[in-house]
């Protein structure tokens, strides 16, 4: 129950408690404007709600992106916690663990939830550092064509 409580999540819900009512006023008005003749508005009143539906909606996956520290040596849903790559969140939640900042595991503690990145590898700065030359190539290239 305390996660509906942090900072962040208060925020979240004055953000929804301010655009909900917004959006209403703002499908009232377009009615009444649409009512009284202008055709683009009507658009605008059946857009209004759909905004409002998509603010719930993100509402509802921000609060329940949050996990709770589990303690140590707890167990998630009876099972243990397997923990998960990094960057997990950010390339498809929860159904599609696809590592894109490094592949070392996320503490379990955090229920596997949450981002680790790893230092740069040898490897991946001398791939970062030929695609730089790369891009100067181009840039000298474009440059020299151009005059």
């Amino acid at each position: 129950m305390r996660r509906y409580f942090t900072p962040r999540c208060i925020g979240m819900h004055v953000t929804l408690l301010v655009l909900l009512p917004a959006f209403a006023w703002l499908t009232q008005w377009q009615l009444g404007r649409a009512e009284s003749g202008n055709t683009l508005s009507w658009a605008y009143t059946f857009l209004w709600p759909l905004f409002g539906v998509y603010a719930l909606y993100l509402w509802w996956h921000l609060i329940h992106d949050q996990s709770a520290p589990l303690p140590d040596g707890a167990v998630a849903d009876g099972a243990a916690v397997e923990p998960r790559p990094p960057g997990w969140a950010l390339s498809g939640g929860r159904r599609r663990n696809v590592a894109i900042a490094a592949g070392g595991p996320i503490d379990p503690r955090h229920g596997g939830r949450g981002e680790r990145f790893a230092s740069q590898t040898a490897e991946e700065a001398e791939q970062l550092a030929a695609y730089n030359r790369y891009l100067a190539e181009l840039h000298a290239a474009d440059a020299a064509g151009g005059r």
